[in-house]
């Protein structure tokens, strides 16, 4: 799609702040702008959230984006030019899967996790077999990377996904992070094991896979390759930055995501209150409510306690 995109979602002005913190996690830069709390420059998009509560988004990108505002914007968007259409979706993938080594796979394997950048909740990792003449019906459910898509679009495709995949989780809850955190001491190779874990639980499952492939979250490729079990070393792996422009680790995103939606409202309702996402403001303040609550041990059950967020609070750093 070319052209100039514009949409305009109305909101709560409550929402400036969550909605600033999750968009600079997502790479955006920040300005002052009139009239407005906050204008933001990322990947093909300004956004400007206004005091009135009016998110107006431009550029290529801004569909994409605007997806990620939760609420009732649907049908208060104006969009100036045609949304992205299955045939650009298809393209992407296709130029991705074109990266495949020879023979090209029938069936291979995606690696993505969610949660790495949030205080509270899981980390989850999930690797997700598909099938290469199942990918036009991958685009039709509307697969891409979590992070693009809304929170409840995640939630509506996801059972789809599962029917048209093979698929493993591994899900590190708050406490067992904590404690193998304080083991590993670092955040890649903890993300290295769950990758080969969840790897070689998949490839039991879809044993006819000879190829698999994750987003390179590590500087060095061998954080993850050293983690590798059995199975995991019997094929070709290779980790690609932006990985998530192949379909299977797409779909092993949305699955993820959905998976850690899941686990934080279990974690809410065990906790008897509500958890923000990401690692912004609103989620400094709802720490702070609970280390100086009447039950200031279940940060421990809720939190990632090697985040800054755990010293701004005024707790050591685990």
């Amino acid at each position: 799609m070319s052209g100039q995109v514009t949409i305009t979602v109305k909101v709560s002005p409550a929402q400036s702040e969550p909605i600033q913190s999750h968009f600079g996690e997502l790479g955006f830069s920040f300005e002052e702008a009139p009239h407005a709390f906050w204008r933001g420059r990322g990947d093909s998009c300004i956004v400007t959230f206004y005091q009135s509560g009016k998110v107006v988004l431009q550029g290529p990108n801004a569909d994409v984006f605007a997806r990620q505002i939760d609420g009732d914007e649907e049908a208060q968007r104006t969009v100036s030019t045609p949304q992205k259409t299955d045939n650009d979706r298809s393209v992407l993938f296709e130029e991705a899967m074109a990266m495949h080594p020879e023979p090209l796979p029938e069936r291979w394997v995606g690696i993505d996790e969610t949660g790495k950048g949030d205080y509270f909740g899981p980390l989850v990792v999930v690797a997700a077999a598909i099938e290469r003449h199942r990918v036009p019906l991958l685009i039709e459910l509307g697969i891409a990377d979590s992070k693009k898509l809304s929170d409840k679009h995640v939630r509506k495709i996801t059972p789809d996904l599962k029917t048209c995949c093979v698929y493993s989780a591994v899900i590190i809850r708050p406490e067992r992070y904590n404690e193998l955190y304080a083991k590993i001491g670092n955040l890649n190779r903890l993300l290295a094991w769950g990758h080969a874990r969840a790897l070689e639980d998949v490839l039991e499952k879809a044993p006819d896979c000879t190829y698999g492939l994750s987003d390179q979250f590590a500087r060095n490729p061998a954080v993850v390759e050293r983690q590798l079990m059995e199975r995991g070393r019997s094929i070709r792996y290779e980790q690609r930055t932006k990985g998530e422009s192949d379909p299977a680790v797409a779909v092993a995103s949305v699955i993820a995501r959905d998976l850690f939606l899941t686990e934080m409202q279990r974690l809410e309702k065990s906790a008897g209150r509500t958890l923000p996402k990401g690692a912004g403001g609103p989620v400094l303040a709802a720490a702070r409510e609970i280390v100086n609550g009447p039950e200031p041990e279940l940060l421990d059950r809720v939190a990632k306690l090697h985040f800054k967020t755990t010293q701004d609070i005024g707790l050591p750093l685990e």
